[in-house]
């Protein structure tokens, strides 16, 4: 029954572009300001799904309205326009199976060829077909709704009423109290699309009177629903809210009125209504189109599973700050211990055009000096002689060996890059280490190398002055290749006293680096295995509670953790770091504090380490202001959240405790707002994660303690 009540309110929150049941049974109850057209709608997205179901179609899409909202919108549209008898209440739900195979159908072909969406257009397509039909019956009389006036009208500005009369043309209703009602829902779920539900039916109004004056009042509502559906669909639900999105919400506006203007000719002679065709064909024109784009960062298609165009936004912008580099290969420095850049991108004497993306390696003492003695020998070299490792998986493609030894200062510039080895890995990376002492590489031509294994040594030949490696990575295994851009996925940067995790990151010149060395017990605490089962318990409001996670994966292998109460926090995990991604469900659960305090979490040890990382801002419990910021979103966002993290041990009870800041800052005209949150996460040598506690602004601490079972 649940699984039924949820595919029939998803499946109404679906017309408006919503993920929210609530939202859902807001719509539905405002179809029933006219109770016909209510319960026609009401039996048909039912009917849609029981279909679905006993069909055995997917049952996550049609718990999520995949199957259901065409359906809807096919119902509500019969009793708008038909008078019903006997003939259409037979009629009708033979059309809504109908209408139901040609959205699994059509929805399919569009997603498998096109990658698109297919949006209304099956509603159209068998609306269409249901209205040839009816040309067989000549009793059957038509309504006049929308040419009709409300009794109420009167009450409120003019404006004001077409709008929300708009706003009720989209599931059919005739009358703006069904508008008020869906109005105020879609300002609940997202300051975004109301705001551009106003903007688009304001521009609707000023291009249709400014070019089609003559059929204003015919077109206005008509036309104003599309414009606002086709806002909705490009201003920040299928592509992502930034200012030129909103740019292309206005130009979608005045295509809506165009194309209202050239489907009303075409269908003036015709049996057919307009319906939602406007919105349909420019809001898919105009996502195919920007798929073709040689760059994609301005307009962002949605490429994830939809929240709220807020949720969307906040969700992307933290994960391009988080994974903007990202890449699924784990390249690591080609050295042991600390190292200094010495060059990096666009060096001051070389590394230079088509070469630039390259970095040489030294080590220098607490003077920053790299030699001790006078340093006119390659053995006064703090590097020199030092072992040169693999920086990942691979296969050796390449050796150059026997190339001499330079005396300081002097450069071989015959034999350029000196004794060098080029290792390919996957995904067709190649990576390259040159100016290798001579007679000291361990490997040959085919041999299979581990990301660590030692290679050769630190030397001086090639166009080297002085002891250095040359790192750099390529597309081909070719000597001298030109440069390819690819991070290095974790390292640790020196400054002072502390240290910080780099991850997928270009380390700079004349910084002191070093990889990440794994510790065991922070890794057995977070290297979790799938069907992993961890149970905790707390006290809120006086009361006790337990809770259960277990480690799964999706159909698309996405590992995540699922909680007792419904919760779900996506995660990922490398060989040398834990990530969490996102989350989704209650924000009272333990799941959700410790998708908080674990953001990230890097596989090794030293109390002076520092790392940073940023938050989804809607998944922050920040009040009433988050939504008010949200009102600016199209010009920019007015809250920033980032974490800071760092370890501490507690020697006396063998624990390591992970500290975790999360400031949330305002910006611009919210710069007066800030909020802090701490937490911390305690690691115990036998049993990994203990406890965790996490201590909201107003000091109110939410203290979680893992449950032991026996066989733990």
């Amino acid at each position: 029954m649940q699984f039924f009540i949820d595919a029939t309110l998803y499946s109404y929150a679906q017309i408006f572009f919503s993920n929210r049941k609530w939202f859902g049974a807001v719509v539905l109850l405002s179809t029933f300001t006219m109770p016909l057209l209510g319960l026609i709608a009401l039996f048909a997205v039912i009917l849609s799904n029981l279909a679905a179901y006993i069909l055995k179609f997917d049952s996550i899409k049609i718990r999520t309205g995949y199957y259901g909202f065409n359906g809807i919108l096919f119902g509500a549209a019969s009793a708008y326009y038909f008078q019903l008898n006997i003939e259409l209440l037979f009629l009708i739900p033979v059309f809504i199976i109908i209408t139901f195979f040609i959205s699994a159908a059509l929805e399919h072909l569009l997603e498998q060829v096109f990658n698109l969406p297919g949006l209304s257009l099956p509603f159209i397509l068998s609306t269409y077909i249901f209205i040839i039909f009816l040309t067989n019956y000549n009793h059957i009389e038509t309504n006049h709704y929308l040419s009709s006036a409300d009794d109420l009208d009167s009450l409120l500005p003019t404006g004001i009423v077409h709008y929300l009369k708009s706003m009720a043309l989209i599931v059919f209703q005739p009358n703006y109290l069904a508008g008020i009602i869906i109005a105020f829902a879609v300002l609940f779920f997202s300051r975004v699309l109301f705001v551009l539900s106003i903007v688009a039916f304001v521009l609707n109004s000023f291009f249709l009177n400014l070019i089609l004056p003559a059929q204003y009042n015919q077109l206005l509502i008509l036309s104003g629903f599309n414009s606002i559906l086709t806002a909705f669909a490009v201003g920040g639900s299928l592509i992502l809210t930034s200012r030129k999105s909103f740019l292309l919400v206005i130009i979608s506006t005045l295509m809506v009125v165009i194309f209202t203007g050239v489907f009303s000719k075409i269908f003036s002679e015709s049996l057919f209504p307009i319906l939602v065709l406007p919105f349909n064909f420019i809001v898919l024109s105009a996502i195919y189109s920007l798929k073709f784009r040689k760059e994609q960062t301005d307009l962002v298609l949605l490429y994830f599973k939809p929240g709220s165009p807020e949720e969307n936004y906040y969700y992307h912008q933290k994960r391009k700050a988080r994974f903007e580099n990202f890449k699924f290969i784990f390249p690591e420095l080609p050295f042991y211990g600390e190292w200094q850049v010495s060059q990096a991108f666009d060096g001051e004497y070389t590394h230079k055009g088509d070469w630039k993306y390259a970095w040489d390696f030294v080590v220098v003492d607490e003077k920053n000096s790299q030699f001790a003695n006078k340093g006119d020998l390659p053995e006064d070299y703090y590097c020199y002689n030092l072992p040169v490792a693999a920086p990942l998986d691979g296969e050796i493609v390449k050796v150059i060996d026997g190339v001499p030894e330079n005396e300081i200062g002097n450069v071989n510039l015959q034999k350029n890059w000196g004794n060098t080895i080029i290792i390919k890995h996957e995904y067709e990376l190649y990576s390259s280490v040159s100016h290798l002492k001579y007679d000291s590489i361990k490997v040959k031509d085919g041999q299979k190398v581990k990301k660590g294994d030692v290679i050769g040594l630190c030397g001086n030949s090639g166009r080297s002055p002085y002891p250095h490696i040359h790192f750099q990575f390529q597309v081909n295994d070719k000597l001298g290749e030109k440069t390819h851009k690819f991070p290095l996925s974790n390292f640790i940067e020196k400054k002072g006293d502390n240290l910080f995790l780099r991850t997928f990151s270009f380390p700079k010149k004349n910084t002191i680096i070093q990889n990440v060395e794994t510790h065991r017990t922070i890794k057995d605490a977070f290297n979790f295995k799938l069907s992993d089962t961890l149970n905790f318990k707390y006290i809120v409001n006086g009361e006790e509670k337990e809770e259960s996670w277990e480690l799964k994966v999706d159909m698309a292998n996405q590992l995540y953790f699922e909680s007792s109460n419904q919760a779900r926090a996506d995660v990922y995990i490398t060989d040398k770091v834990f990530y969490f991604i996102s989350y989704s469900g209650e924000k009272d659960t333990a799941l959700y504090y410790f998708y908080l305090l674990a953001m990230q979490v890097p596989f090794c040890f030293n109390k002076h380490l520092i790392w940073e990382d940023h938050y989804s801002v809607s998944l922050l419990p920040l009040g009433i202001l988050r939504y008010i910021s949200e009102f600016f979103l199209f010009y920019k966002s007015m809250l920033d959240a980032k974490g800071v993290f760092s370890f501490e041990e507690d020697e006396e009870n063998k624990n390591f405790i992970i500290h975790s800041e999360i400031n949330v800052q305002g910006k611009n005209l919210f710069s007066f707002f800030n909020k802090v949150y701490n937490g911390t996460i305690t690691i115990d040598e036998k049993i990994g994660i203990k406890e965790f506690e996490f201590v909201n602004s107003n000091k109110k601490t939410f203290k979680v303690q893992r449950i032991i079972n026996e066989g733990d």
